[in-house]
């Protein structure tokens, strides 16, 4: 039997959802190990204390939501709803199928993807990155 999974957001998408003011809660963090390391180090050349308790290491924290949190964070607080598309990539109907979304508020369409995808997930996770670069 197949194990289902949940799809998290990336952790690219996951420094943007913050930088755009998502805050839902997920059992997933990620931590942006370069740039807190940068952030000690600069510390360290100006002779400046620091602990592990710094408000600013906090910053380096991101929360991953499922890709569905994500969607519906977008939906419910910027009105942009996603929707994965099949397209059928064989002549008889039978066979492959690729994927492309489409971004709309308001049953007006913003955006439709031309990139084809190789599975739903893949296709919203470009699509929320679409919306946050794009739309917000």
């Amino acid at each position: 039997m197949a194990r289902i999974t949940e799809d998290y957001v990336s952790f690219e998408i996951a420094k943007l959802l913050k930088e755009k003011g998502f805050e839902g809660y997920s059992i997933l963090t990620t931590y942006d190990e370069n740039a807190a390391k940068a952030y000690i180090k600069e510390l360290r050349e100006k002779h400046l204390p620091f602990s592990s308790d710094d408000p600013k290491l906090k910053e380096f924290h991101y929360t991953m939501p499922t890709i569905q949190m994500a969607m519906k964070w977008l939906r419910k607080v910027h009105n942009l709803c996603i929707v994965p598309l099949p397209v059928v990539t064989d002549d008889d109907g039978e066979g492959g199928c690729l994927w492309k979304y489409t971004i709309s508020m308001k049953l007006k369409v913003l955006f439709d993807s031309e990139n084809l995808y190789e599975s739903p997930e893949i296709a919203l996770d470009d699509a929320i990155k679409c919306c946050l670069e794009n739309l917000i």
